[in-house]
């Protein structure tokens, strides 16, 4: 063979392994391999999965410009030949054009076909569209989300009997009727996340869903005229960001293994919200000052780890207080996240009378992940549960990244008595 011919062995390859090779690369370079031999130009149209993201790069192509990534998106569906897609990401970004784009049209020839998983975010300036009813009758349908501008209008007769995760971020709803069918038309739904915009139509969010596992809702703006209504028998765990509603009702979780529960919590029944997290066993609260009024009635006799997150708040006096009602506590950590200048914060501590029973039996991690600066109260705080876990078998301490003079402040943690022997002092 003369040596400036190379021998081609990956084109022996079979169908099966170069489809293998092309799942590992961007859509766009797998498709660019149509062009190297006829062996090559039909092999991509068989890939299962298949991924288009609006990005600059795609816009560089010999595409015409003003289509952006949809004409390219829009025409290789056309070639793409595979019965079953395991996996479709289509991300239409501010490039795409509203004026000629047939999103529904393109959703509808996708599902001529079995389809597993859907991604679909719309980033345009354009208006809402609507998606087809293909869409919400497809019986292979596993996992869906689909993001920003797309309007939510499930029909009557609309059913996703394998759907088991479901994410709704930023989209627009018929009105709550519709919201309510859509979850209802899921039958095992067992994922669901939810990221609301103001104007998304829907004043009662209720979710009730016999078999979901997973709940996460985040509203991007606060809005006192919401209900937020969770009727989830099966539910092991649950996170809240920004709920700030008139009235939120949650009823029926037994199984609730975690709650996370982040920024503040504005509802007139508050207390009542808390307690139906008392069961679980990890705990993560934004503290703010009706969140420690509440948790220091709370009994949490289940809670092995608790995550805490002060926000602007005085919270280590009542932080004692939720320990006391944590006796099996395991694992505490306090992280300074949402707090931009701890200096400001005002802190208060006087020593405790008496010592959780969590200090003395159970608590084996103590973690301070963010910010600490070495206060006299933060100091103080650090050596009552130093001196009082007797099981403690590590301390870890985060400085504040930016904090002057951490060498001595490091030399003060070191030489706080620790009752025991065998925990570990670490520094970040």
């Amino acid at each position: 063979m003369p040596e400036d011919v190379c021998e081609d062995k990956i084109s022996e390859l079979s169908d099966d392994l170069l489809l293998r090779i092309l799942l590992h690369i961007p859509t766009k370079d797998a498709m660019a391999t149509m062009v190297l031999s006829k062996r090559w130009r039909f092999v991509w149209t068989m890939m299962p999965k298949i991924e288009y993201k609006e990005s600059k790069s795609i816009c560089r192509l010999r595409w015409p410009r003003r289509k952006s990534v949809y004409w390219f998106l829009y025409e290789s569906l056309k070639l793409h030949k595979a019965p079953v897609i395991d996996s479709l990401c289509v991300k239409l970004g501010p490039l795409c054009p509203a004026t000629d784009v047939d999103v529904e049209k393109l959703v509808a020839k996708v599902f001529d076909r079995v389809v597993r998983e859907l991604e679909f975010k719309l980033l345009w300036s354009g208006n809402l569209i609507s998606l087809p009813n293909s869409l919400y009758t497809c019986d292979t349908l596993i996992s869906l989300k689909l993001c920003h501008k797309i309007f939510i209008d499930f029909p009557s007769l609309g059913c996703l009997p394998s759907l088991k995760t479901l994410c709704l971020s930023s989209v627009v709803y018929k009105d709550e009727v519709s919201l309510v069918r859509f979850l209802s038309s899921c039958p095992v739904l067992e994922k669901l996340l939810v990221k609301r915009k103001k104007a998304d139509n829907v004043a009662k969010f209720c979710v009730k869903v016999p078999s979901l596992l997973f709940f996460s809702y985040y509203s991007c703006h606060y809005e006192y005229t919401r209900c937020l209504v969770i009727d989830t028998p099966a539910l092991k765990h649950l996170s809240i960001s920004y709920l700030s509603v008139d009235h939120c009702s949650i009823e029926n979780m037994p199984c609730l293994d975690s709650a996370a529960i982040s920024f503040s919590i504005n509802c007139y029944d508050h207390d009542k919200f808390l307690r139906c997290l008392s069961s679980v066993l990890t705990l993560e609260l934004c503290f703010d000052d009706i969140t420690l009024q509440c948790c220091s009635t709370i009994n949490f006799s289940r809670l092995v780890k608790l995550h805490i997150c002060p926000d602007e708040s005085d919270w280590l006096e009542p932080l004692i207080l939720l320990l006391g009602n944590s006796p099996n506590l395991k694992y505490l950590l306090v992280d300074y996240v949402y707090i931009d200048q701890p200096k400001d914060l005002s802190l208060s501590w006087n020593q405790p009378t008496s010592v959780p029973g969590c200090l003395s039996c159970h608590l084996k991690i103590f973690e301070w992940m963010e910010g600490y600066e070495g206060r006299v109260e933060e100091k103080e705080f650090v050596t009552y549960i130093l001196a009082n876990s007797k099981c403690l078998e590590r301390a870890k301490i985060t400085l504040r990244y930016n904090l002057e003079d951490k060498q001595n402040i490091m030399e003060e943690l070191k030489s706080i008595p620790r009752v025991s022997k065998a925990s570990q002092l670490l520094f970040k």
